[in-house]
């Protein structure tokens, strides 16, 4: 256990506004769905280059998790956007806000998706602790950057501490947790109502790393 550090830089940013004159707005979402490279905190790459390494073996995408959370994601564009808004509107001033996509995710619900989009078959869930097992293909990701012509990063590189957060999100060898849900409603009193559909926002993540040559394109 160690003190939360956050809850020291939200007050010292308070203490700044007050003291500066400027105004602040804080932001809460929920797992965000983006591209950062190297992020220890990227489900998109680590999806992504898992759905990858089975479709180049051939092999059954096996959803790898086990009992399921009823959560929520925040699509990157989403937040960006909120934040812009919140820029120039005077009811974001100083408020602390929730913000995610509009519906609610589940892992297993949402892996014919995955599958869909790499052309690879969902097979029978297979769970597994993606972080002991992926750093080991390190050689096979190699052969796959080779023969796709990717951009040159390592798996250590692409996707990092993001097997441990994709293990946590669909709780591999975890027990039940309650759902992982945030109300928004103070956030669209405020003004702002935009959503995004997760399954579309999952797509659109894994083809922008495909246009940058992080991820194969198997069209």
């Amino acid at each position: 256990d160690h003190e939360n550090f956050y809850w020291h830089q939200e007050d010292h940013l308070k203490a700044r506004a007050a003291d500066g004159g400027w105004r602040y707005t804080i932001w809460r979402p929920q797992v965000v769905f983006g591209h950062g490279l190297g992020s220890p905190m990227n489900l998109i790459a680590a999806v992504g280059v898992y759905a990858s390494i089975c479709r180049a073996r051939g092999e059954p995408c096996r959803y790898p998790g086990g009992i399921p959370v009823t959560t929520e994601a925040t699509d990157a564009r989403l937040l960006a956007r909120a934040v812009a808004w919140a820029a120039a509107a005077d009811g974001a001033a100083n408020e602390t806000f929730n913000i995610a996509n509009g519906d609610v995710l589940l892992w297993p619900n949402l892996w014919p998706t995955v599958c869909d989009h790499f052309g690879v078959e969902p097979g029978e869930p297979e769970p597994q602790t993606l972080a002991e097992t992926m750093p080991l293909l390190e050689a096979e990701w190699a052969d796959i950057v080779r023969t796709h012509n990717l951009a040159s990063h390592s798996l250590d590189e692409l996707v990092g501490g993001s097997w441990q957060f994709l293990d946590r999100a669909v709780r591999a060898g975890g027990a039940a947790t309650p759902p992982s849900l945030v109300s928004t409603i103070k956030l669209r009193q405020a003004g702002f109502g935009d959503c995004y559909d997760t399954e579309d926002s999952l797509r659109y993540w894994f083809s922008e790393m495909q246009a940058n040559r992080l991820l194969p394109d198997w069209q």
